[in-house]
């Protein structure tokens, strides 16, 4: 049997079953160049510190994020990183 490490993209014939989260079996006629392709999305959070941002800042930030701002929420800082923060919960 041929196995493929999907994270270093080595190849190992091995006559007994290996098991491991990067390891693969490779099917296909030997010889034959066999890619294996692995689709992996990584989620990479971002940190947004709103208390460094200005007002105009944190309308702009709103907006892209598609929060809608009401008029107490704009009424100072405090109550629009309140609302913001209250968007993402």
């Amino acid at each position: 049997m041929r196995y493929k490490n999907i994270k270093t993209g080595a190849i190992v014939d091995s006559s007994c079953k290996i098991v491991g989260k990067n390891w693969v079996e490779v099917t296909g006629v030997k010889g034959e160049a066999v890619e294996e392709v692995s689709k992996t999305e990584e989620y990479v959070e971002e940190e947004i510190n709103l208390e460094e941002m200005t007002n105009k800042q944190l309308d702009k930030f709103a907006e892209e994020q598609g929060i809608k701002l009401s008029t107490e929420d704009k009424k100072n800082k405090d109550t629009r990183i309140a609302a913001i923060a209250k968007a993402f919960e």
